[in-house]
């Protein structure tokens, strides 16, 4: 038996005036995503569709670029909070 493509390909075709893509069900499964769900669309450089569930949380490499991203990158300041307390601009 073959193994499964971890990039299944996806066919579009038209749904009203509107174009559609079906989801595999292996897809929707990784996606937890079900009939009736929102998904979040976002087109990334290079033209790839990201899609997740609307609400779903960040993975952990995500956190892990964005961390790798901004290390160094941004100064540390100082708390501003209770400056402003004190001085009731808040």
């Amino acid at each position: 038996m073959a193994a499964r493509s971890s990039r299944p390909e996806l066919t579009v075709g038209k749904w009203g005036n509107s174009l559609a893509v079906r989801l595999p069900a292996s897809s929707a499964r990784q996606l937890r995503a079900g009939e009736g769900d929102t998904l979040i669309a976002e087109v990334a450089a290079g033209g790839r569709l990201i899609l997740a569930a609307e609400g779903s949380l960040i993975s952990k490499a995500a956190v892990r670029g964005f961390c790798h991203f901004f290390v160094g990158k941004q100064k540390e300041t100082a708390p501003v909070v209770a400056d402003m307390r004190r001085d009731g601009r808040y």
